[in-house]
């Protein structure tokens, strides 16, 4: 047996993530590899997350896999420098193309010349597409790639998607499930973590935290 052979394998963290506190605080940091450890730089809120204790602490980010937990402890470098120390082996949660979550949020559909042909709702929202509830007698194009602006936030051009879909296949009622054809990395990212998001949501409230 090598050195490396009794060492759990660990899926690989994304260069962007949240680390999470017991009680429940976040901030979003940076992720660099550092021998056995990461070092994660807080991108913001560093004086509030470091003034607890820095133990039981969760790492989580979208890696080339999905979604990626890990647990462990850090230690201050620096005064938003901090050396993450791996618990135990990284959870993968879930893969990206699986994760679906109920969330009806404002996406606006345009042809190829930028007209308009729908200003819907989703129905849900996955890491690989979307359920769209589109308006009465709408109809989308079945070949054609389809522009579009997905707003996640509470407000218009609040965290705004954006990118190319095709339909994959229309159900009863006007829905049509449709696959992102262009995403760009970091758009990509930001849906995964809204996804992901929604999803501790929807557990926490099922749980009755």
């Amino acid at each position: 047996m090598t050195q490396d052979e009794g060492k759990p394998r660990r899926p690989k963290h994304g260069h962007s993530g949240r680390l999470f506190s017991q009680d429940g605080l976040s901030v979003p940091v940076t992720i660099t590899p550092h021998g056995e450890d990461l070092l994660l730089v807080i991108m913001e809120g560093a004086d509030a997350f470091m003034a607890n204790p820095l133990k039981d602490l969760v790492l989580e980010s979208t890696g080339a896999r999905g979604v990626v937990r890990t647990p462990g402890s850090a230690e201050a470098i620096e005064a938003n420098l901090l050396r993450f120390v791996y618990a135990e082996a990284a959870e993968l949660v879930q893969r990206r193309e699986y994760v679906r979550v109920v969330a009806a949020k404002r996406v606006v559909l345009e042809d190829e010349e930028g007209d308009v042909l729908a200003d819907a709702l989703t129905v849900d929202i996955s890491g690989g597409g979307l359920l769209v509830q589109l308006p009465r007698a709408v109809e989308l194009p079945s070949e054609a790639s389809i522009h579009f602006s997905l707003y996640l936030g509470v407000t218009d051009f609040d965290d705004e998607v954006t990118g190319t879909l095709r339909l994959v296949r229309r159900k009863p009622d006007n829905q049509v499930a449709m696959a992102f054809e262009h995403i760009s990395r970091k758009d990509q990212e930001r849906l995964i973590r809204f996804v992901f998001e929604r999803q501790r949501v929807a557990l926490r409230v099922t749980r009755g935290d």
